[in-house]
Order: structure tokens, then sequence, then C-alpha cells
């Protein structure tokens, strides 16, 4: 459940009436958000104290230092900053939720329920709230006030890798007496624009569910729907300005990031088709309609293949036909060029810390390069370097896939699995970092590998 994703944040975005932080008090925020991203719960905790004697009331720095308790297994402690938290400034929807996530781990149902009431007032549309509040009340005896909280969640949450809780909410509400929502509420699916080309695939269906639950086998990776659904509608904006190269690595983008959308695999094999990768098409679109039971959805699927085939048995033996991604195969040594100099301007950026340069020169490099793998691990740091980890983490796992022997991408989403929480397996991938001998590894990486390991057992 990703519940724990307040929980192990903080924001520094102040609301109005909040008491405001001087320089100093800012500065030292700052240095306990970035420590506690990296793990660093003691120099977090000095951190954060140091801004609450600066500018006492810092609603944020409370909201840290609770984030800090929590983490640190000091519950009681952390429920009591977040309370004050709520109180510096009543609009901070972060602690109101950290409330009540901390209040319902300890058992307080009362505060929790409260706390999440104000959370869903202030932040209505989304799912995790709504959750929440549902257990919260059933756990107080409240039927009433439950029944409508699963409903509410149930209504919002159309996350892939969070469908167990959908059906653990169906049998509460069942197990209480009520009616659970339709199984399949309809989710509206952006428009996809037309190229105009003959015999194009047919869009994506309207008002269809987009994405589902990754199928058995396939590689465990935790989703990031929500950075799926950005990437979708970068790509579907690039369609209508007919930059079908650019989209097609926009929804390849959105794969990484949830291999199990079905939305993000149909359109990739729709951009596919249109630069006349008809094999890579086909395979997106087979793969689209076995992990959906939508019969609108599997029908264009099929009849997609169905002209694909045609194409390719015309196209005869190509990079195509081959089933190879765009921009693979012959590669024009012009356009490798462009390439690696986009890729070494990124890195250059990445020296000078401007990380958001960076990502424009790498992504430019992917999209002229796609299957430089080095690229992809050079944009995990510039996402790190922007504090985007679940972004860094996408692209680390893409490099991996791509060049399986390489070590770099192995510290780098360490790093970002680190920062996002997940320490098991953040602990596992440092370990294989420190063990391994691939000519990309680094003695100094690997003592730190050792040391940051040890330290999460």
């Amino acid at each position: 459940m990703v519940l724990r994703r307040f929980v192990i944040a903080v924001s520094a975005t102040l609301l109005l009436g909040a008491a405001e932080p001087s320089a100093s008090a800012r500065a030292a925020f700052e240095r306990g958000e970035a420590a506690l991203s990296a793990g660093r719960t003691d120099e977090a905790g000095a951190a954060f104290r140091e801004a609450l004697a600066a500018t006492p009331g810092y609603a944020a720095a409370l909201n840290g230092l609770g984030s800090v308790l929590f983490r640190k297994g000091q519950v009681s402690e952390a429920i009591t900053r977040f309370r004050e938290a709520t109180q510096a400034d009543p609009g901070f929807k972060m602690a109101y939720f950290n409330l009540g996530y901390a209040a319902r781990k300890a058992g307080d149902a009362a505060t929790a329920a409260q706390a999440y009431e104000r959370y869903t007032q202030l932040e209505p549309n989304d799912a995790d709230g709504y959750y929440g509040l549902g257990e919260s009340y059933r756990q107080l005896g409240q039927k009433d006030k439950a029944i409508p909280a699963y409903q509410a969640y149930i209504a919002r949450e159309k996350r892939p890798g969070e469908q167990v809780w959908v059906r653990k909410a169906r049998e509460y509400l069942v197990s209480m007496g009520a009616e659970p929502p339709p199984a399949s509420a309809p989710v509206p699916a952006s428009a996809s624009a037309q190229p105009a080309v003959a015999e194009q695939p047919a869009s994506f269906p309207e008002s269809r569910a987009a994405s589902v639950a990754p199928a058995v086998g396939e590689p465990e990776r935790t989703p990031n729907p929500a950075l799926a659904a950005s990437r979708i509608r970068d790509g579907d904006a690039l369609l209508k300005e007919r930059r079908y190269r650019e989209a097609a690595f926009a929804f390849l983008d959105a794969t990484h990031a949830d291999p199990g959308h079905v939305e993000a695999l149909f359109k990739l094999g729709n951009a596919m088709a249109v630069l006349g990768y008809y094999g890579q098409a086909v395979e997106k679109w087979e793969r689209a309609a076995k992990l959906t039971q939508d019969a609108t959805i599997r029908q264009s699927a099929q009849d997609n293949i169905a002209r694909a085939r045609v194409k390719m048995a015309q196209a005869g033996v190509s990079p195509q036909a081959a089933g190879q991604p765009p921009g693979s195969g012959p590669v024009a040594d012009t356009t490798r060029a462009q390439a690696r100099r986009a890729y070494e301007q990124g890195v250059q950026r990445i020296g000078s810390r401007d990380y958001g340069g960076a990502l424009t020169s790498l992504t430019q490099a992917i999209q002229l390069e796609p299957m430089l793998a080095v690229a992809y691990t050079a944009r995990g740091s510039a996402n790190i370097g922007l504090r985007r980890y679940a972004e860094a983490a996408a692209d680390y796992q893409y490099a991996l896939e791509l060049e399986p022997g390489s070590a770099s991408p192995l510290y780098g989403l360490a790093e970002s699995y680190r920062a996002l929480g997940r320490n098991a397996e953040a602990r596992v991938l440092y370990e294989r970092y420190a063990a391994s001998s691939a000519t990309d590894v680094r003695a100094q990486l690997q003592e730190e590998s050792r040391q940051k390991a040890a330290k999460l057992r």
C-alpha cells in the first residue's frame, strides 16, 4: 500500500497561516529534507530541530521531525509532532495524512479518523486518504461512516499495483452489508490523435480501463502509474503535433514506469506502427490484449495486429520486420554523433549541477539513439539531482535491461530505492554493486556500497 509515501517524505511547501521561516531555519530544513531523503535520520532530526529552534512553529520542520521519529519507531512522539504541524498550519495536507497514518499504526483510530477526514477535505481526489478513513471508522465500529469512505476509495483507486486493496475494500463492504461499486467502473482514457497515414492503427478505445495488475510471471517491479499517466499525456500531445518519434519515446517511458499499463502499451504500439516498426507494434498490442479483460480493447488490438502483419509481409527483411524498437537497426553516423554530443553535454551539466539542463540533453540523446544505455544511467543521475527518485529508478531499471552486466545502474537504483524508503531492495543492490567485477565499477563506490548495505541490515 502506498500509504507510506507521505510518512517517509517531507515538503518544503508552506501555506498561508504557517510560521514564516527565517533564512537560517529554511536552510536547516533543506538540509534535513536532503538527509531524510538519503536515509540519514539522525542528521535529519538534528537539522529539523535546528530549524525549529530558529523558527518555532515551523510546520514543515515539525512534519519532518515527525517523519524522522516515525522511521525510528518512536510513533507516539511522531504523532505529537504531526499534530503540532497541523496546529501550526491548518492547511498542511501532508501533516494530516501523516498524523492519520501514524495514529492508525498506533491503534488510535479516533485520532486517525479525524486526521483523515480533514485530509480528504483538503485533498479530495487522493484515494489513499479514503482507504485510511474507511479503515479508521471500521475499527471504531462506525459502519455508517466506513461504508462511504471505502466506496469513495474504490471509485478513485485505479493504480494496478493497488488493486489488492480494492479487493480488500470490497470484502469489507460486503461484510458490513453494503453493495460494492461496479467491478469495472469506466475510466476515461486520453484521446489519441490519429496520424495521417494509410491504414492507421485503431486508437485506444475511449472510456475504458487503462491499466491492470501485472501479469503473473513478469519481472517484479513496483509500478509508478502517476509517472506513466504523465508520460502518456506527453505522448498524446506529441501525436497531435505529428511528432511520432518523440511520442513513441514518451509512451516507452510510460511502459518503463508501469509495465502493466494497458493504455501505455497500446499507444506505444500505435506510435511504433506509424514509424514502421511493425514487429514491435504487434508485440505491444499482443501484450496489451493479454493484460486486459476489456473486449473492445482486445478487438482493437487484434485489428491493428492483422493490419501490421500485412505490412510486415510487404516490408520483407528489415529492422522493422525483425521487431527492433524505434531508432535501432542502422543508425546514421551523423545521428549517432549527435546523440553522443548530447550525452556528453548532459554529463558535463551533471558535473556542474545543472540537473535540469542535463535532463534535457540526455533525453535528446535517448531520442536520437534509444539503445544508448549510458544515457539512461546518466539521466537517472540527473533525476536524482532533481529529487525525482521514482523517475530515476525507471531510468536505471531500463539501463539494466539494455546492459545487464553493467554496474553503474545498480548503484544508481540502490540510491533511488534508499531515497524512496525501499531499504531492503536498496541493500541487495548495494551488495550486488560491491561484489561486481564489471568494467564500469568504481572501487570507492564499492566501499561506500558495503557501508551503506551494512547500515540497512
